[in-house]
């Protein structure tokens, strides 16, 4: 496919107005973290610590117990038993008992809203058979998403030998999670959830703080344990996704506030910039249909595109999609797609507009002298 010199200039004049991408002058404050991340919704690393270094991460755990029992093809509706496991005292539980006959919907919400410990062991149980088989299960999905730092011993998160992650390997985690589970992604954003536990209807309230008081908190999960606290979390403003993981942390609210400063970091390095308007007229193109009228060419909408000041700057790829000059009101005539670096940033169509435009005519050509018969 040629590119169009009209379009070059198009490119070329918007270019003008993309200011330079800069290098990070700041790093995010974060103050308790063991282990920490913030990437974008391409996964780009924003900025780290300790990136690769294996630790618990508790109830985190529950994110993959969820994805494991959706790729099960299990019906949400399924009622399931309840095979009684006593994890300790201290353990958090919803309390499910033998008398009880909960979906796995039910029990994929207890666990991921209320972290609740019985009910992972009770999605294992009726998902794979057993929690052992469904531990081999998490192993072999961790492997297929890349997870290389990562170990499930069991689905719930309790500490155990063997059972560590790392808050690169968690972060690809959660990406994957809300962008191919729209279950979980909803779920994830419940402020409650209500289930029929221990013989009556009970609420179970989330143990994610930040839904109430961070601007855009999209969840993700909790987790606590004796080598810290952590967080899973992501939060989405102005059209930018962003991920965080921290673990390891000496407090409840250290993990928040570490967070926050990740997620308050990440908005303050991105940059905005219009590179496409819909009322702009880059072409003109004759009518398909008829030589009187012409079409106007145009961005198909009025694009803004994100990207961070990661030190690299923009660049641009147009391209035609037809190599002839008439047109069909509507139809895609070519699209320009902007990168940084690797990254795609966005991608802006060129359409055909559906108002024609009148040209002079140039009347019959046939019937000009050199056709005549009379000539």
């Amino acid at each position: 496919m040629r590119i169009r010199p009209v379009l070059l200039s198009l490119l070329a004049s918007i270019a003008l107005v993309c200011t330079p991408a800069y290098a990070f002058e700041t790093a995010p404050e974060v103050e308790e973290a063991q282990a920490a991340i913030v990437v974008d919704s391409s996964g780009s690393i924003l900025w780290s610590k300790n990136v690769e270094r294996e630790m618990g991460m508790a109830s985190v755990t529950k994110v993959m117990t969820a994805v494991v029992a959706l790729d099960s093809g299990m019906d949400l509706d399924t009622v399931c038993s309840i095979d009684y496991v006593d994890l300790g005292p201290y353990s958090q539980t919803a309390g499910f008992t033998s008398d009880d006959a909960p979906t796995l919907r039910d029990l994929l919400r207890v666990m991921l809203v209320y972290s609740g410990n019985d009910a992972a062991c009770y999605v294992a149980q009726n998902v794979a058979g057993s929690v052992d088989e469904f531990v081999v299960l998490m192993n072999a999905k961790a492997r297929e998403l890349g997870m290389n730092h990562t170990h499930f011993a069991n689905p719930h998160g309790l500490e155990e030998d063997g059972h560590y992650s790392t808050v690169e390997d968690l972060v690809i985690l959660g990406r994957y999670a809300l962008e191919h589970y729209p279950f979980i992604a909803s779920t994830v954003r419940l402020p409650y959830t209500e289930a029929y536990c221990d013989g009556w209807y009970q609420t179970f309230s989330s143990t994610d703080y930040l839904l109430d008081v961070y601007q855009g908190a999209l969840g993700i999960k909790t987790g606590s344990e004796k080598s810290g606290y952590c967080f899973l979390g992501a939060a989405r403003r102005d059209g930018a996704t962003l991920y965080t993981c921290v673990l390891g942390c000496d407090s409840d609210w250290g993990r928040w506030s570490d967070t926050m400063a990740l997620l308050d970091w990440g908005y303050s390095v991105r940059t905005t910039r219009r590179v496409a308007a819909s009322s702009w007229i880059i072409d003109i193109q004759p009518f398909a249909y008829d030589f009187r009228y012409s079409c106007p060419v145009r961005p198909s909408e009025t694009t803004d595109i994100g990207y961070y000041n990661t030190g690299e700057g923009l660049s641009y790829e147009g391209v035609m999609v037809r190599d002839s000059v008439l047109a069909v009101p509507g139809q895609m005539v070519g699209a320009v797609s902007w990168a940084q670096g690797s990254n795609s940033v966005g991608t802006v169509l060129i359409v055909a507009s559906p108002e024609l435009s009148h040209m002079p005519s140039i009347g019959n050509v046939f019937a000009l002298p050199l056709f005549s018969e009379e000539g």
